[in-house]
């Protein structure tokens, strides 16, 4: 008698069984590449951020532009959907998909901030004639207008990420407005998201940013308040 061919039920499990172990293997691997690619796009826009940052100080004597209002709308000193950019740096970089970071654009689904265009921020100790928003570092106490009056130029970031959410003992507030004001120990105010390279806690990962001198990197998460604020500030001695 000719035997019928096909799977027995033992085989069938045990196939299933393979299948659920690959996918099991298989799609957090896919999970990290997705959230690298998200991050490398991140560092792509920032990059061109650099190209518009160095057109834009050559073309006004190396003044920097004011961190509140260099990119915003007719209505706000931020850029909502819908809304008809504005600003000094708008000119440089006229595309909407090069001023929101992917991740940053899937995180803030459901939050206040999902209808913001724009997710970077710029170091508010650069500009403004000098001006610090804020006396909290001591009344006497200015940043930079010029471009030439930065001490490290390759080590002071111009434009950066926030989180859309504080963290106890890290940051004060969460992505509110277009300018980055990072604090220290004994202040912390604004501090570098932590969302990029973040595989299971968005607390631990970091941020990509762009220097003065044009070049865009990631950054981990700082472990040292003071290292973070080193980051942020462009002379050469600390204020404190």
């Amino acid at each position: 008698m000719r035997r019928k061919c096909g799977f027995t039920l033992i085989e069938l499990l045990v196939v299933i069984a393979i299948i659920a172990l690959l996918m099991g293997i298989l799609l957090p691997a896919l999970g990290r590449a997705r959230d690298q690619a998200r991050t490398i796009g991140c560092r792509s826009n920032l990059k061109q951020y650099g190209i518009g940052l160095r057109m834009y100080l050559d073309d006004n004597q190396y003044n920097f532009p004011d961190a509140h209002t260099w990119l915003r709308s007719e209505s706000h000193n931020y850029v909502r959907k819908g809304e008809e950019p504005d600003g000094v740096f708008w000119q440089y970089l006229e595309d909407l998909d090069v001023h929101m970071c992917p991740k940053f654009a899937m995180l803030a689904k459901g939050t206040n901030w999902e209808d913001t265009a724009v997710s970077y921020v710029m170091n508010s100790y650069v500009g403004r004639g000098g001006e610090i928003w804020s006396s909290w570092l001591g009344a006497d106490v200015t940043g930079v207008a010029k471009e030439t009056e930065v001490y490290n130029a390759s080590r002071v970031a111009v434009f950066m990420e926030e989180n859309t959410w504080t963290i106890e003992g890290y940051s004060d507030y969460p992505f509110n407005d277009t300018h980055f004001t990072v604090g220290n120990w004994s202040r912390q105010i604004d501090n570098y998201a932590t969302f990029h390279n973040a595989p299971g806690d968005l607390d631990k990962g970091g941020c990509n940013l762009v220097f003065v001198d044009g070049h865009a990197e990631f950054l981990p998460r700082v472990k040292d308040l003071e290292d973070g604020f080193r980051i942020a500030w462009p002379k050469k001695d600390l204020p404190y």
